[in-house]
C-alpha cells in the first residue's frame, strides 16, 4: 500500500480539510494508474508548478492527514510506515504552538503504531542540521546503539535509503537468549540473505477467470472414503515391526525444549574454522517488544564480545517440535559510511555448528597429476591480473530483471521493455587487455602443442606428405641443441616444447603417467631426481 501526500502548496486536497496539504494519492496497491500519474509529475514541471507552494502550513496538520489515511484503510497493515522527505531542519522555527503541535503528533503515530521515518535533504547552500529539531523528535529506544544518518544532497543516495527501507525487516522468529540464572533479553532473528525468485503462476478457471484454489484430501485406496484427521495413525517400524504412535506421542518425541537461545559458554573466534559451515548464517538483533531493557543487556554483551574476540557458544531451538543445533553468536559492530548511512548494522550472527555426524573427511586420489611449480607461479600471475573489487550486491539477477521488465512494459502498455544491461557476463575485452599475455603463457604450460582451446574446435591433423616428417625433422634437430638436465636443474622446462620434452623421453625410455606438458615435466624431474 502507497499513498503520497504533498504539504506546504498552494492547493488543498484532503477529507480533513487542512489547509495547504494535498493528497496526491490515497493509500492503495500501486497500480498502473498511479505509475502513470508519478511518472507525468517527475517528467512536466508544470504539474508541479500548478500546485503552487505556501509558507502557511502545519507540518503536524500533515501528520494527521498521513494518520488518518491509515485509519480509513480497509485492508490489514502488517507495518505503518511514513517516509518524510524534507529540506527544512527547522520546521515552525518562529511559532513554538506549531512545533508542539508536531512532536504531540509524533507521539499520537508511536502509539498507534505508525513509524515515522526522515528522509532528509541537504541544499546546496544550507546545511541541514538534524540537531535543530528532529534528533530529539526521532529518539526512540531502540536506536541506542545506532547512530542517524546525515543529509544528502544526491539523488542516488536518497534513492539507496529509501530502497534499503523499503522491504520492512520482518523477524523470521521473536525469541530469548538465556544467560543463566533467570537472566534473559530478547531478540529477533533476521534472515539476510534468501534466494529471490519469480512468483509462481496463479491458476485461472477458464470460463470464469477466477482464481482457482486447490484441496487435498487423503481417500483410503480400498473403498475411496476421505479420511479424517482422526483417522489416521502413524507408526515407524522397528525390528521389523509396526509401532504405531498417538499424535500426542509423535509431539512429545519431537519436543527438547522451550524455544530461544540456552547460553553454554564463550570461544575464541579463531576456534571457528571455515569448514564447520553448514547453512547460511542468521541475524540476531534485540527486541524490546519481547522483554523490556533488552537493548541495553544485548549492547553491553556486544560490546564486551568485540573487546575480547570472542563468540557465545548457544543451543539453539528456532520453534516447537524442531531439533536443537548448537550455533556460535560471531559479534558484528557498526559500520556507517561517509554519510553516517548504515552499512554494516551491529549485532550478532548466528553460525550453525555442524555436529561430530556431519563433519566427514574428502576423499582424495593421491595419483591425481599436480601442477608443478611454474603452472602454479603461472596461475597466481593470472589471478593477480584479473582481480577486482566485487561486492554481490552489485549484480541484478538478469532472469529476474528481464522477466520483471516484460510484466512492466506489459502493464504500462509500453512499446518495449526497459534495455537490461547484464553485468554477470564477462567481459572478455577488458579481460583480454589485463591479463591476454598471462593467460596464453599459462594455456601453453597446460595444454599440450596444437591443443585448441576454442568451443567446438579441434586439433588440426598433419599435412600429407612431407608436413609431418618436417615436424620430426625440426623435433630431432632442436633437440639434439637443449641441454634438457640443465634446464629442468634450472625449472625451465616449462619454456621448452612438447615436441622436444617426448623425444628426450622417447630418447632415454622414461615412462610418463600422460601425454600432457605437465605430465612429461614431472617424468623428467623424477629421472634426474628434482
Amino acid at each position: 500500500m502507497l499513498g503520497v501526500v504533498l504539504y506546504a502548496t498552494n492547493e488543498t486536497k484532503n477529507p480533513c480539510d487542512f489547509k495547504h496539504i494535498y493528497i496526491l494519492q490515497s493509500l492503495e496497491q500501486p497500480g498502473v494508474p498511479a505509475i502513470i500519474c508519478l511518472d507525468e509529475y517527475i517528467n512536466d514541471e508544470s504539474k508541479g508548478k500548478a500546485l503552487g507552494h505556501s509558507d502557511i502550513y502545519s507540518l503536524g496538520e500533515a501528520l494527521w492527514a498521513c494518520q488518518d489515511m491509515f485509519s480509513n484503510s480497509k485492508a490489514k497493515l502488517g507495518n505503518k510506515r511514513i517516509l518524510l522527505f524534507t529540506d527544512n531542519d527547522d520546521p515552525h522555527a518562529k511559532d513554538k504552538s506549531l512545533q508542539k503541535q508536531v512532536k504531540s503528533k509524533v507521539a499520537d503515530l508511536e502509539g498507534t503504531g505508525i513509524e515515522l521515518q526522515l528522509m532528509h535533504i541537504e541544499r546546496d547552500d544550507k546545511k541541514f542540521d538534524i540537531e535543530t529539531f528532529y534528533k530529539d523528535l526521532l529518539a526512540h529506544e531502540s536506536d541506542e546503539i545506532t547512530a542517524m544518518a546525515s543529509a544528502s544532497n544526491k539523488f542516488d543516495d536518497l534513492l539507496t535509503r529509501v530502497r534499503s527501507k523499503e522491504h520492512k525487516k520482518r523477524a523470521m522468529v521473536r525469541t530469548c537468549i538465556s544467560l543463566g540464572g533467570g537472566l534473559k533479553l530478547g531478540v529477533g532473528v533476521y534472515n539476510l540473505v534468501s534466494s529471490c525468485v519469480k512468483q509462481s503462476a496463479v491458476k485461472l478457471s477458464r470460463e470464469k477467470n477466477e482464481e482457482l484454489k486447490s484441496k487435498r484430501n487423503i481417500i483410503l485406496q480400498d473403498t475411496g472414503e476421505a479420511l479424517m484427521p482422526h483417522d489416521i495413525k502413524k507408526y515407524v517400524l522397528f525390528g521389523g515391526k509396526k509401532i504405531g504412535l498417538e499424535t500426542d506421542e509423535i509431539t512429545e518425541i519431537k519436543q527438547f525444549g522451550e524455544p530461544g537461545f540456552t547460553l553454554m559458554g564463550f570461544k575464541p573466534l579463531s576456534f571457528l574454522q571455515k569448514d564447520h559451515f553448514l547453512r547460511s548464517a542468521n541475524f540476531i538483533y534485540p527486541d524490546e517488544k519481547t522483554i523490556k531493557g533488552s537493548t541495553t543487556l544485548f549492547t553491553a554483551l556486544l560490546e564486551k564480545c568485540l573487546e575480547k574476540t570472542v563468540m557465545a557458544i548457544c543451543k539453539f531451538i528456532s520453534r516447537r517440535n524442531l531439533p536443537p543445533m548448537f550455533v556460535a553468536l560471531v559479534p558484528q559492530a557498526e559500520e556507517t559510511d561517509q554519510g553516517k548511512v548504515q552499512v554494516t548494522p551491529p549485532g550478532f550472527h548466528v553460525v550453525y555448528l555442524p555436529f561430530a555426524d556431519d563433519i566427514r573427511e574428502t576423499p582424495c586420489d593421491q595419483h591425481m597429476p599436480r601442477a608443478n611449480m611454474d603452472q602454479i607461479d603461472k596461475a597466481k600471475e593470472v589471478i593477480k591480473r584479473l582481480q577486482f573489487s566485487f561486492s554481490s550486491e552489485n549484480f541484478e539477477n538478469p532472469v529476474l530483471q528481464h522477466h520483471y521488465r516484460n510484466i512492466e512494459a506489459l502493464a504500462l502498455e509500453l512499446d518495449e521493455p526497459d534495455e537490461m544491461t547484464d553485468y554477470t557476463v564477462p567481459d572478455e575485452e577488458r579481460m583480454k587487455s589485463r591479463a591476454g599475455k598471462q593467460i596464453s603463457e599459462f594455456q601453453d604450460l597446460i595444454f599440450p602443442e596444437g591443443y585448441s582451446t576454442g568451443p567446438g574446435s579441434k586439433r588440426k591433423a598433419p599435412a600429407a606428405g612431407g608436413g609431418a616428417a618436417f615436424k620430426r625433422t625440426k623435433t630431432e634437430t632442436t633437440s639434439a641443441d637443449v641441454d634438457i638436465k640443465t634446464e629442468a636443474m634450472a625449472n625451465r622446462l616449462g619454456k621448452l616444447t612438447v615436441s622436444v620434452l617426448k623425444d628426450f623421453i622417447k630418447k632415454t625410455k622414461i615412462s610418463a603417467n600422460g601425454t600432457k606438458k605437465a605430465d612429461l615435466i614431472e617424468a623428467i624431474n623424477e629421472h634426474f631426481d628434482i
